[in-house]
């Protein structure tokens, strides 16, 4: 079977809340191509360009929780089903812990490297949310 479940994780030098905004409002200073409003049940696209070709993942966010945990379950037109990704922030010592959970892998009858390709991006946009969290305000 394949591998139905990612999880990344990274501390970040920044307050919770510092962090949940970057994550959900200033959202485009480190994922541009993402676009949603942290509301249950608002949608949610990202768009690329891959070997010339516009593609998109797009799906509903499930759950709000302030600064804690922002949930939300995607798909792309090639995937069987729904994958399902929750983003929690935990305060921990100087700083926030940011966990990403992504599952559904195994249902959705993708590529069986796609999990693995999806480890690699979270791990890329964590570092993305750690610069963007850390950075001076408005820069």
């Amino acid at each position: 079977m394949e591998q139905d479940r990612v999880l990344v994780t990274l501390r970040i030098e920044a307050a919770q809340g510092r962090v949940w905004r970057a994550l959900t409002v200033d959202r485009s200073r480190w994922w541009p191509e993402m676009v949603f409003d942290a509301v249950v049940g608002a949608s949610l696209v990202e768009t690329w360009v891959e070997d010339g070709e516009v593609l998109q993942a797009s799906g509903t966010i499930t759950t709000v929780d302030a600064p804690r945990l922002l949930a939300f379950e995607w798909s792309e037109p090639a995937w069987q089903g729904n994958l399902t990704v929750r983003v929690r922030l935990a305060p921990v010592t100087q700083g926030t812990e940011v966990s990403i959970t992504e599952e559904g892998f195994a249902s959705i009858q993708a590529q069986s490297s796609l999990a693995s390709e999806h480890e690699e991006g979270w791990l890329y946009h964590l570092e993305r949310l750690r610069d963007a969290s850390i950075a001076p305000e408005g820069g």
